[in-house]
């Protein structure tokens, strides 16, 4: 196996794997459920590391998926802004009193 035919393997298994990471972490929040996104940066952190060590013309043919990476980066920041304005929304109108109260019931503010 040639070293183009490695940085090409690796390139393509990282950038299969964060997208399929992407489109996981999409679908818990369209369920309403937690999302634990510390792996996504060690993800990025890969490809980061393929890009580099690729020679130029691999690294160019992977230039469209590198874009719909993008895109699908860009589609999950808007998931996490919407669930976000969700929640203040939700929470939001917490009144000062309502919360010394949380910490201090026997207080009356």
């Amino acid at each position: 196996m040639t070293r183009t035919d490695t940085a090409e393997r690796v390139l393509r298994t990282e950038l299969e794997k964060t997208a399929n990471l992407i489109s996981g972490a999409r679908r818990l929040m369209a369920e309403g459920r937690h999302v634990d996104l510390t792996a996504l940066a060690e993800r990025m952190r890969a490809i980061d590391e393929a890009v580099r060590a690729a020679p130029a013309e691999v690294a160019r043919n992977y230039a469209e998926h590198l874009d719909a990476l993008m895109a699908a980066l860009n589609s999950l920041e808007a998931d996490l802004d919407a669930q976000h304005a969700a929640l203040k929304t939700h929470y939001g109108p917490l009144k000062h009193r309502e919360a010394v109260e949380a910490y201090d019931p026997k207080r009356k503010a």
